[in-house]
């Protein structure tokens, strides 16, 4: 598998946080589960950066999108209070689906020390089949 090389300036858009004690595992590192939810809590702010009233949207429209793939690698442990930046874009939009790329770097360094490319499907919540992203909405989660 080819490693996922990013950098802080591939981005325009970052969520920030810091590791906190209950997210380390008995090896006094970050579990790896956890980010995958960081990773989710950067989209989530990615939408907001772009002003996409994501639970808005889910009651208007019927609509959601559902997480149907993530691939995270993994480069470097974090550890307790550490501080980091996910970088965050979009990679690809097709007709019902997007691809996101995803970028964790230390604050401090700027080492990167994790990155994530997920992938999400639009789906209709009633048939729960995918659907076509409109191309208003492809026009404003393209923010890059």
């Amino acid at each position: 598998m080819p490693k996922i090389e990013l950098s802080r300036n591939d981005f325009k858009a970052f969520w920030e946080t810091t590791v906190r004690y209950y997210e380390l595992d008995p090896q006094g590192v970050m579990h790896n589960a956890n980010y995958v939810a960081f990773f989710d809590q950067a989209i989530t702010a990615y939408f907001k950066h772009v002003n996409y009233d994501y639970l808005s949207d889910i009651e208007e429209t019927n609509k959601d999108f559902h997480t149907v793939q993530v691939l995270v690698q993994y480069n470097k442990p974090l550890y307790f209070d550490q501080d980091i930046e996910i970088g965050v874009k979009v990679k690809e939009i097709g007709n019902s689906s997007m691809t996101w790329i995803m970028g964790m770097f230390l604050k401090e360094t700027g080492d990167l020390v994790s990155s994530c490319e997920a992938v999400h499907v639009y789906t209709d919540q009633t048939t729960m089949k995918p659907t076509p992203i409109t191309d208003e909405l492809k026009a404003k989660l393209k923010f890059n």
